[in-house]
């Protein structure tokens, strides 16, 4: 008994570590091809590029991206496994399903960095409505707004409408490319607020600014409130995915389960099968907890 758990985490660790290798050999010449390139560019394209992305740099990322690199490994190094005990199709199988969940974990961790910005615009709003109390104008409320931001990426992209403005640029062309940089719904209302600034006395301003702020609080409240009421069924789900990805992997470390499945085509179509129908279940209950959280936000 000691001997197979023993031989069950060595054949874990072997393969954790040779999806891994794996991983990093696609990286290393991904990295190249792409260095290659980028080379064979001209030059004035490759800066413009990098302007374009130097806010996405800095843009917030929920999650580690090492648990992602973890779980592509983990199901690299099972799919290797397989395919040197015969098991082709499984081997398609797990890459394929480790592919999907990396891809799926990033879009999900930059959904979550997005609704970050949305609380950090509420904080932007409450300080600059503070500041503008003292400091009635625009571009010198908001750079004493932006003093007690923690956002990186909604500091750096006001920082950059400041500093445009600072260089002559309108302030329509500042607004309009911090809407842009940013794009998120609530900041767009802020915006829309401040180009209408000159428009309107200051105690209007103000109180629509109140308004927005009002609305961005509840919409915080709710989802706390949300968050505690599905935080049992939420934590239901990762069990169940947890315990699905165990059986998946169990199946192709342990010698007995292997040696059924691995016996023919059509007992490893029968996992393949099993497996997907458990990964279609998660996704599913999944996106039903992230349609619920959003129609309660």
């Amino acid at each position: 008994m000691f001997e197979s758990i023993v031989r069950i985490l060595f054949d874990g660790a072997s393969a954790l570590a040779a999806g891994l290798f794996v991983y990093v050999a696609l990286s290393v010449f991904g990295g190249f091809g792409q260095w290659v390139f980028q080379r064979r560019r001209p030059k004035w394209l490759r800066q413009l590029e990098r302007q374009q992305k130097h806010l996405q740099a800095v843009y917030p990322k929920q999650g580690n991206n090492i648990s992602r690199t973890v779980i592509l490994g983990l199901a690299v190094g099972l799919g290797v496994k397989a395919a040197l005990t015969g098991g082709i199709l499984i081997a398609i199988f797990f890459i394929g399903l480790g592919l999907a969940l990396y891809l799926y974990l990033g879009q999900r961790a930059g959904s979550m960095a997005r609704e970050q910005v949305t609380d950090a615009v509420g904080d932007l709003i409450a300080a600059y409505y503070s500041a503008y109390l003292v400091i009635p104008t625009v571009f010198g409320a908001l750079s004493e707004a932006i003093k007690t931001q923690t956002n990186a990426f909604l500091q750096n992209a006001v920082q950059h409408a400041l500093d445009a403005f600072g260089t002559g640029k309108t302030a329509e062309e500042v607004l309009d490319q911090l809407d842009r940089e940013v794009q998120n719904p609530y900041l767009s209302q802020f915006v829309f607020i401040l180009r209408h600034t000159s428009e309107s006395n200051q105690k209007e301003i103000l109180n629509t600014l109140r308004d927005l702020s009002n609305r961005l609080d509840q919409r915080k409240r709710l989802k706390d409130r949300s968050r505690v009421a599905l935080a049992l069924v939420s934590g239901t789900v990762r069990f169940l995915q947890a315990a699905n990805g165990a059986v998946m992997a169990l199946a192709v470390l342990a010698p007995f389960w292997w040696n059924f499945y691995a016996s023919s085509v059509s007992r490893q179509a029968l996992l393949m099968i099993g497996g997907t129908i458990a990964i279609l279940g998660s996704w599913y209950f999944e996106n039903q907890l992230t349609q619920l959280r959003e129609r309660v936000l």
